[in-house]
């Protein structure tokens, strides 16, 4: 049996990565009830490796068989032998027993579906299913009453759509039939007496969901995590004012706020760091490689440390949400090296959040190189303006046009494969297998099928 007394402004979180434990692990075995109220000088009772913990919120329980091992699993489930020995306080991948039940974590890759804005920590915007036949109405959902919200991204996951629509409340829907699975959140203030994206905007923040669990923020309101299936609530923090959309990666959820980011554990909310810079971060942040990249109201470009937020470099930059596409973090129509923050490249031709695929980055109607920023392709007509929404799916390129439109660019053969009309202006969209579904200016979420048999 191990004790640990808490030194001054430690936090459970960094004593959690001190000993190679989970922050859940050390609140079950010390019976924590709020994970950020540890004090100097109080006794925790460390779990040893191998301990059998309970299992977290949202995670999938297994029973060891005879013969399996965390690298039999790992092969098995999609996920990797590190992800389960950490989750399970495993000191060695072998040391597991029939009957033992372990925790296994979600696999990385999200496959066909849409967890979170721009899909993946990077926020690449790259969905490797493109859609059947051109998109087909099935339903529309609105909120009973707007209070004059304009509704987040859709997200997807698990069979179901995530949505904070007009009034400001968050559901998850049924994707076959927009059905409401659960509702949770009520935001502090009608719309432009909170504070949502962009700070005092009307705009919600997407949601993000996560190895079992569901993240968002109401304007003027905490963090919450909820259950992605049912809706019940797991925990709720406000460790800043002002939240931005969410990211979750590597078992971390960061966030925006007035004077930085912040960052918590996933499946407790303990507080991991919260940094403060030249300024608000209003955009959503992207990770990769080790590095969360954030751009301040202040006009600067920061890459921090995902793990601690230490800063590693800030950079001037235009405003814009970041991206990361593996040696290059861009925005707007700067790329910039992710190692140093040397700018690489500009153009004052591009703008809004490009799309990643390979060495291009994609923007509605032309797609440049990665290193140079030299157009590689270029569609016909008039592109849309800059900042509408887009996405790539499979061979295709989505994007939004002003009349309004979904249309897709077949990038490859340079031509538009087909064009469809919307009722309004559209906010946002993310697909799923067999679907794609777009947030509207009207404040409600509507449902295309792209499957010819739906």
């Amino acid at each position: 049996m191990v004790f640990y007394f808490v030194q001054p402004g430690e936090t459970l979180f960094a004593i959690a990565r001190r000993y190679r434990t989970t922050v859940h692990a050390l609140v079950t075995a010390n019976r924590l009830k709020d994970p950020n109220a540890i004090s100097p000088g109080q006794a925790l009772l460390i779990p040893r490796p191998g301990e059998r913990p309970s299992p977290p919120p949202g995670g999938v329980v297994h029973r060891v068989r005879r013969g399996e091992t965390a690298l039999t699993l790992a092969a098995r489930y999609g996920t990797t032998v590190k992800a389960i020995m950490l989750a399970n306080q495993l000191a060695h991948p072998e040391f597991v027993e029939p009957g033992q039940r372990l925790v296994i974590p979600e696999p990385p890759e999200p496959g066909t579906d849409w967890p979170m804005l721009g899909r993946d920590p990077r926020r690449a915007s790259d969905s490797p299913a493109a859609p059947a036949s051109p998109p087909s109405h099935r339903w529309t959902r609105r909120a009973a009453a707007s209070r004059g919200f304009c509704p987040s991204a859709p997200v997807t996951r698990y069979g179901l759509v995530y949505v904070g629509l007009g009034d400001g409340v968050y559901r998850a829907l049924d994707q076959r039939t927009g059905a409401v699975r659960w509702r949770a959140g009520a935001p502090a203030a009608r719309a432009g007496g909170g504070s949502g994206e962009g700070f005092g905007a009307a705009a919600l923040p997407a949601p993000v969901v996560y190895d079992g669990l569901a993240y968002y923020c109401v304007p003027g309101g905490p963090l919450r995590a909820v259950d992605a299936r049912k809706g019940a609530e797991i925990w709720q923090v406000a460790p800043a004012d002002a939240l931005s959309t969410p990211l979750a990666g590597d078992g971390i959820v960061y966030c925006g706020h007035e004077g930085g980011v912040v960052a918590v554990e996933a499946k407790t909310g303990a507080l991991a760091w919260n940094a403060r810079l030249d300024g608000g971060v209003a955009q959503p942040v992207a990770l990769g490689d080790g590095r969360l990249f954030a751009t301040t109201e202040a006009g600067t470009l920061w890459a921090l440390d995902a793990l601690t937020g230490e800063p590693l470099w800030r950079a001037e930059a235009a405003a814009g949400a970041p991206v990361f596409a593996e040696l290059v973090v861009a925005l707007g129509g700067q790329a910039f090296d992710a190692l140093t923050g040397e700018l690489i490249w500009r153009r004052t031709d591009l703008g809004g959040t490009p799309a990643v695929r390979g060495e291009a980055l994609c923007y509605p109607g032309r797609w440049v190189d990665l290193f140079t920023g030299r157009t590689v392709a270029e569609a016909d007509g008039e592109a849309p303006p800059a900042g509408a929404p887009h996405l790539l799916a499979g061979d295709l390129h989505l994007w939004v046009t002003p009349e309004p439109a979904l249309v897709a660019w077949d990038a490859a053969r340079r031509e538009l494969r087909w064009s469809v009309p919307l009722p309004a202006p559209a906010v946002a969209m993310a697909p799923a297998d067999g679907w794609i579904f777009v947030t509207l200016a009207d404040g409600s979420l509507a449902a295309y099928s792209t499957t010819a048999s739906e």
